[in-house]
């Protein structure tokens, strides 16, 4: 039995928001109502709310992991088998918020990851 498992997932925000009040829906969005947002070159953002200025993480994301699992099962007798399991696992992860594509759902093919081969017996 062979399995496959690519997966290719972004994040990206257009805008940021703070809710005025808790358990209310009404929200105040930087960059209007007499405040700025700018994007600082390291992807952060820095805002100015009148006399307070704060720096926000930046939470934009490119995720593209791949697993695969191999398993053979052999019985050569009745009651006894020997399972053998080979397992990769591939990700690779940018703090950049770009629109995902077909390729990029094989793209993690060729990035850096983790191999682990098992056996099992039983008589």
């Amino acid at each position: 039995m062979a399995c496959a498992e690519p997966y290719a997932s972004n994040g990206c925000y257009d805008f940021v928001r703070e809710t005025l009040v808790a358990r209310l829906p009404d929200v105040r969005v930087y960059g209007t109502d007499d405040t700025t947002i700018e994007r600082l070159p390291d992807v952060r953002s820095l805002v100015v709310d009148g006399d307070d200025k704060f720096i926000l993480p930046n939470y934009e994301f490119n995720v593209r992991p791949f697993r695969s699992n191999v398993v053979l099962r052999w019985e050569w007798r009745p009651g006894s088998f020997l399972f053998s399991v080979w397992q990769q696992n591939r990700s690779s992860r940018s703090p950049h918020g770009q629109t995902v594509g077909l390729g990029d759902l094989f793209g993690s093919l060729s990035v850096p990851g983790g191999k682990m081969f098992a056996v099992k017996t039983s008589f």
